[in-house]
């Protein structure tokens, strides 16, 4: 549950950086790099240790293994290169290290389940099918829209989307409800100085959340630390637990155990379903997404006969299918695209990504306010330059090649910069919406750079960009335009901001 709640910290946190720090329960702070990076190394190392027990006389080296980090679909390639680096701060070599997206994990593991008939035997969807992965994990709902193509490889319909609808949001509802039952100030005496307490109401919420049905009679009972709490209580607020909950409507204390009326559960669930299917409903209405057959509902969440419930009403013409263990699809298809990542055959970009450049000022064209002078000519400051744009379909690999140069050949490489805005019409660099996703470095071959010098030449100096598209993570490759040597860039992410503030 904690591991899940610091996740969400790279979806919903304004600027991502080395000095992030994540809070625990009791708000008291930790670097993020390192609580990503003891659990994954938690994860490796207890890999390493039953592998070792399986296999005695086999020691495993690097390149025996291929590692793949699963992250939502929905994070921003900042996001993305993050966890790469707390996972290779954890132990796994880079070059073994693939980045997976959650809900295609799971769209490639639902692939191989015996539901149709087809030429080659039984799966889930024949050529040409079009659906709908939902995967509802514990903090963010992740969708997307595939469709099945030749060779049994995956097409991208429409970008991945999503939000905070996961199992966290009905936590945060329970949680409100027990702070205008108890106060703010015994909630965060809880919180800080008996967190275990508040700990184990919430492990106990999670089994409830769990045995809850839309057919459920009765209330749903939970166990609560109640002497504890009955001392808290009466400390803080001068009340006793069977006072404050006295006239609490759907909810009744009797010793140790909270009763829940099912019409009090479901309003902890219904505004983060209400959300999903509203965002679901907004897909299915995108040309794109026409002819959609199937919703296929994944992830721990999943699981809840009362979502599958509300999502199977809100979409009665189009079949639902959860598979068995939704929460493990994810994992499993994991290691089917670990094997095979060219499973997925094209994807729909989440953003429109471009650089910064300074052409000559147009009045009729740039607005006055981005007009300098640059020895002697007007130029328009901050001009956003296209690479490509968000909706465009990418196959895997898809090079985009763009052009530059260093100012000058006294200079040892360039720096250029690289914005993303999740809009498809963009003009400025500091639009709304717009952020730096990183600065790339050219260096200078210090070949040619010497050669120059010794001729005396000033001239700018031209190099390439590759830009390649299509696969989990953006991958980026400079060559030297005269000696069309590639050189070792370095790409360096900045701090990014939350897509979902910036539309």
């Amino acid at each position: 549950m904690l591991f899940r709640r610091f996740k969400m910290k790279l979806h919903n946190k304004k600027g991502i950086s080395e000095m992030l720090y994540l809070e625990d329960e009791a708000g008291k702070g930790y670097p993020a790099k390192h609580v990503f990076t003891l659990s994954i190394k938690a994860l490796v190392d207890h890999f390493k240790g039953h592998i070792k027990k399986q296999i005695l006389d086999i020691e495993l080296s690097e390149k025996d293994v291929r590692w793949v980090l699963t992250v939502p679909a929905i994070w921003s390639d900042a996001a993305k290169e993050y966890m790469r680096q707390c996972a290779i701060k954890a132990g796994i070599p880079d070059k073994m290290l693939k980045i997976a997206l959650e809900p295609e994990a799971a769209s490639i593991y639902c692939q191989f389940l015996p539901i149709e008939r087809n030429p080659e035997g039984f799966g889930m969807t024949k050529e040409g099918t079009k659906y709908m992965i939902v995967d509802i994990g514990g903090g963010t709902a992740d969708i997307t829209v595939h469709e099945k193509v030749k060779a049994g490889k995956l097409r991208e319909l429409h970008q991945a989307s999503g939000g905070a609808y996961g199992g966290t949001a009905v936590d945060r509802e329970f949680e409100k409800c027990l702070t205008d039952i108890l106060g703010e100030k015994v909630m965060e005496t809880l919180r800080k100085s008996k967190t275990e307490i508040y700990i184990d109401i919430f492990r106990e919420f999670e089994v409830a959340k769990r045995t809850f049905t839309p057919d459920s009679e009765g209330p749903i009972r939970m166990t609560i630390s109640y002497v504890a709490l009955n001392e808290l209580s009466e400390k803080i607020l001068g009340k006793t637990l069977v006072e404050l909950f006295k006239n609490v409507e759907g909810m009744r204390l009797k010793l140790d155990k909270l009763h829940i009326d099912v019409e009090t559960i479901k309003r902890f669930f219904d505004p983060s379903i209400k959300e999903l299917i509203q965002h679901m409903q907004q897909i299915m209405q995108n040309p794109q997404t026409d002819g959609i057959t199937i919703i296929l509902l994944v992830g721990g969440s999943a699981d809840s006969k009362y979502i599958q419930s509300k999502v199977e009403k809100a979409f009665d013409s189009v079949r639902l299918i959860i598979p068995p263990e939704a929460g493990l699809a994810v994992l499993k298809g994991a290691v089917i695209f670990g094997h095979d990542p060219t499973l997925i055959k094209s994807r729909i970009l989440r953003f429109t990504y471009g650089t910064g450049v300074c052409p000559d000022f147009d009045p009729t064209i740039h607005r006055e306010d981005k007009k300098i002078t640059i020895q002697g000519v007007d130029r328009c400051t901050d001009c956003f330059s296209v690479i490509l744009s968000a909706g465009t379909e990418v196959e895997i690999g898809q090079e985009k090649v763009q052009g530059y140069s260093a100012a000058s050949c006294l200079q040892d490489g360039a720096l250029v910069q690289i914005f993303c805005s999740p809009k498809k019409e963009v003009k400025y660099t500091d639009d709304p919406g717009c952020f730096l996703l990183g600065e790339l470095y050219v260096p200078l071959p210090i070949t040619r750079l010497m050669g120059i010098l010794n001729k005396g030449g000033g001239e700018a100096q031209p190099f390439i960009v590759v830009y390649i598209f299509g696969d989990t993570e953006l991958k980026i490759m400079a060559i030297d335009a005269v000696t069309k040597i590639p050189t070792s860039c370095i790409l360096k992410m900045k701090d990014f901001e939350n897509e979902e503030e910036n539309e």
